[in-house]
């Protein structure tokens, strides 16, 4: 029997063995392919599409192609740490590393061409089909095709290419690391754990919990308390969170166990020694594995609550770009349209609204949180009800939350005079069109008050056009076309905006459903690894008078722990981000967030699920 003949019958043997890594394999080449394909697809890349977004699908390609490669990386070291009792076999007679090596290579060779050539088709006929779904529960009327991509296809292959090299390489320093006994003893070598809390544990342990909350903290207070350090705030929010996660996992966690264990006055159940123990003496392994897994969920869920906001922005930005059927700024191309309006017969209504920039000299009423001016000039607009120096603050809805309002206050501009105003009354619904208010506050004032500040140079107008009959539309768009092209109408408008939108939404949905499935993965894979390095402890248990339903039980807080703390930690910190996301954005309901993590949060519940069902089947034949 050759060399090859024995490779090949050894991989037929360790098919089974190999299950979690070819699923792995698989579905990354899909997600990968469908994205790749994504990015190269004329929808994304052509001459129309905004630049971000072009950007946006590169950086998520670079993105996932690192998170895949981590993440294969990591089902490999876990596969070929299951086989090391094989591997001692192996050159106990007479093998060297080289041949095992070699063996090793030419098995995951021929994996990777079949799963490569097989993911591939997968991806071009599935991932169409998940796109209309997606587009159907999005409810997004813009058009993405996915084909055949050459160009997706080859950076695949690289992306293979290189994930096969680097395990190799990860094999290779895996053998030569170990010898043959501890080859033979490397499943059942634990962590050794001190029941006494330690110093350093309680340091870390409040340490890490620390560095989280002040993280928190600086993400809120960032553009307030730690303005003068808003280039590098970032920066050490990032740094506090995921250090403090890892001390979190490495020290908080087993303090906290230790703390608890302390209080049963040295009572055990089946639950401390199915759950806790094996928790407890795989913490240190396990908390930089938690930490990576907590981040990556962590940038899931933020890309996600992102699009979910930007979504949600769509209406209020229709409203403010284009208030009536037509929109336009120029005074000379509005007499234009409406004298063709009338010669083509057809029915409008017209709508003037006129604003005018002076400049602030005091602003009580807008002020930042060391009660500065927010900007050198105020937008003013005329309103008839108003008398005297009586103002309104309408069109802030989209104000940044680090603005502070401030009522009954008083604003001074200057113009043509210089006039104080007092605001008494803020409208939160009102909105102004875009191009009069640039999407900034608007002050209105009393007509006299108005003409007063007003000059020839500071006046911003929009000359709005409703249609009384909706069949004039298309019409009525071609005579503004033919004056400008930028005349185009709100439903012209809303279309455009709804593709940008709905290429931004799929492509971040896509992104972060890719590292869902990632994060997911290697929990059910971490969990599953190590339910079957301890099926030995689960025969004794059986045999000490424990039942499979006590197992059950202990396993469940086990799975909690394992899928809850990495699912917890990145919510908060998505939430902290989403919060300071919105202190930019505006007055954005937190509604889309909690949507976006509750349904998160329902697709890890159903890893948690398997992982429950395959634990819980291993424990079961074990014993």
């Amino acid at each position: 029997m050759t060399f090859n003949q024995i490779t090949l019958k050894n991989l037929r043997q360790n098919i089974k063995h190999y299950g979690m890594f070819l699923f792995s394999l698989l579905l990354s080449i899909v997600i990968y392919y469908s994205f790749t394909t994504l990015k190269y697809s004329h929808s994304i890349n052509n001459s129309n599409s905004a630049e971000f977004l072009k950007k946006g699908a590169s950086i998520g390609s670079t993105t996932l192609f690192i998170i895949i490669i981590v993440f294969l990386m990591y089902a490999n070291h876990l596969f070929v740490k299951r086989r090391t009792k094989e591997f001692a076999l192996f050159q106990l007679i007479g093998l060297s590393r080289g041949n095992i090596l070699r063996m090793l290579s030419l098995e995951q060779f021929m994996i990777f061409i079949v799963t490569g050539i097989v993911g591939v088709i997968i991806g071009i006929f599935g991932s169409q089909l998940a796109l209309n779904i997606a587009m159907k529960l999005m409810k997004l009327k813009t058009h993405i095709a996915i084909g055949f991509e050459p160009k997706a296809l080859g950076i695949t292959v690289i992306m293979l290419v290189i994930a096969f090299l680097l395990i190799l390489i990860q094999n290779a320093l895996f053998l030569k690391r170990r010898s043959i006994l501890t080859m033979m003893k490397d499943s059942t070598k634990t962590e050794a754990t001190k029941a006494r809390i330690t110093i350093p544990e309680v340091i870390g342990g409040i340490l890490g919990i620390a560095m989280i909350v002040f993280g928190y903290y600086m993400a809120m207070e960032m553009f307030t308390t730690f303005k003068n350090l808003m280039m590098v705030t970032p920066f050490i929010v990032i740094f506090l969170t995921v250090v403090g996660a890892y001390l979190f996992f490495r020290s908080s966690v087993s303090l906290i166990f230790k703390t608890a264990k302390r209080a049963k006055n040295g009572r055990v159940s089946i639950t401390d020694v199915v759950s806790t123990s094996s928790i407890m003496h795989r913490m240190k392994k396990n908390a930089m594995s938690l930490t990576i897994i907590a981040v990556i969920s962590a940038i899931t869920v933020t890309i996600l609550c992102f699009a979910a906001i930007t979504q949600s922005q769509t209406n209020y930005t229709m409203e403010s770009m284009t208030p009536q059927d037509f929109n336009i700024s120029e005074s000379n191309h509005a007499e234009k349209f409406e004298d063709k309006l009338h010669k083509a017969h057809i029915p409008f209504e017209k709508k003037v609204t006129e604003t005018i920039n002076p400049k602030n000299v005091k602003d009580e009423v807008m002020t930042m949180g060391d009660d500065t001016h927010v900007a050198n000039t105020s937008t003013l607009a005329a309103n008839s009800k108003l008398k005297g120096n009586e103002a309104k603050l309408t069109n802030i809805k989209s104000m940044p939350s680090i603005v502070q309002i401030h009522n009954n206050k008083e604003i001074t501009v200057k113009g043509k005079e210089k006039k104080t105003v007092k605001v008494t009354q803020i409208d939160k619904d009102k909105v102004y069109p875009l191009n009069v208010s640039y999407d900034a506050p608007v002050v209105e004032v009393s007509p006299e008050i108005y003409n007063a500040v007003k000059t020839d140079d500071n006046i911003l107008r929009n000359d709005g056009f409703n249609l009384k009959h909706h069949s004039d539309m298309k019409k009525a768009e071609k005579l503004g076309m033919k004056i400008d092209p930028s005349i185009i109408s709100k439903e012209t408008m809303k279309k455009q905006l709804d593709a940008s939108n709905g290429v931004f939404i799929f492509v971040t949905s896509f992104l972060g459903l890719a590292f869902l499935i990632a994060a997911g993965c290697i929990i059910y894979i971490k969990q599953v690894d190590e339910t079957e390095d301890e099926s030995d402890n689960f025969k004794i248990l059986r045999r000490i008078g424990f039942t499979s339903s006590d197992m059950a039980k202990g396993l469940v807080l086990k799975i909690l722990f394992n899928f809850g703390l990495p699912l917890v930690v990145p919510l908060l910190h998505a939430f902290f981000a989403a919060k300071t996301f919105m202190h930019i954005m505006g007055n954005v309901t937190m509604k889309p967030v909690f949507t976006v993590m509750i349904i998160y949060t329902l697709v890890y519940l159903v890893f948690a699920i398997i992982a429950f069902v395959h634990s819980n089947r291993v424990i079961k034949k074990s014993i």
